[in-house]
């Protein structure tokens, strides 16, 4: 039998889902995101990621942690948050909880710190065992969370020299919420892509459809060097989409 996620993941899915049901689709969402540190160079883990989609400066990173506690946030755990944001660069960070905080943690956060409460009883309802599975063969039970959905919009001239008329081709974008591959869903088709960044060689993939466009991921670097890996929607020379984003 399929044992479900443990609640402390499944809690940190639904503070991703919900930050990303409320965000301006300006920026996507990444669970279980993967930073180098600027200070430590080490690989940080974070709970869920906001960047900016269209852009490659990460100047407005913000970060959240899923705290599934029995007891109150306190001061402690809000210095290493302060920790974490400093190192992995991040202008804003969250503190999302179930049970609240002492009041030396809220003078703590001060404005570079939010404390949010979400209670347990959100998750009854709640299954991420339900997304999509990953395409990647060798991720181990890695689900796709969808956070973006771009519209691609076709003009179309009948033959009998008619009125030019406009369909719209919806995509999901998004990415496993544990290897992080980029991953595309056409609705037309309901064909799901998996768009790998790892190689230079990579040429783009593209939908059952067999429209004019394609998909192609690539590694990106800001005017610091923090590098991004992005996910592009290709429509001819000089129509670059950048549809999704997460820091590396």
């Amino acid at each position: 039998m399929k044992k479900d996620k443990p609640d402390w993941e499944k809690y940190e899915r639904l503070v991703a889902k919900l930050v990303s049901e409320q965000l301006s689709t300006e920026y996507c969402v990444t669970p279980n995101a993967k930073i180098t540190g600027k200070i430590s160079k080490k690989k940080r883990q974070i709970d869920v990621l906001i960047d900016s989609r269209h852009n490659t400066e990460n100047e407005n990173r913000i970060i959240i942690d899923a705290k599934i506690r029995t007891r109150r946030i306190d001061i402690t755990h809000v210095e290493a948050f302060l920790g974490l944001m400093a190192d992995t660069g991040a202008t804003h960070g969250y503190l999302v909880c179930p049970n609240g905080y002492t009041k030396a943690a809220e003078l703590r956060a001060q404005d570079s710190v939010s404390i949010r409460l979400l209670p347990l009883n959100r998750l009854e309802n709640f299954d991420p065992s339900t997304w999509p599975n990953c395409l990647v063969p060798n991720c181990q039970n890695g689900r796709i969370f969808w956070d973006g959905y771009p519209s691609i919009d076709v003009a179309l001239a009948p033959l009998n020299g008619g009125k030019t008329i406009s369909i719209s081709y919806v995509h999901y974008v998004g990415k496993c919420d544990k290897c992080s591959r980029f991953h595309v869903k056409c609705l037309s088709c309901k064909h799901i892509l998996s768009v790998p960044h790892e190689s230079d060689e990579d040429c783009g993939v593209q939908c059952s459809c067999g429209l004019p466009w394609f998909w192609l991921a690539s590694i990106e670097e800001d005017h610091t060097g923090q590098r991004s890996a992005e996910l592009h929607l290709i429509r001819g020379h000089n129509q670059i989409l950048t549809a999704s984003r997460r820091s590396l």
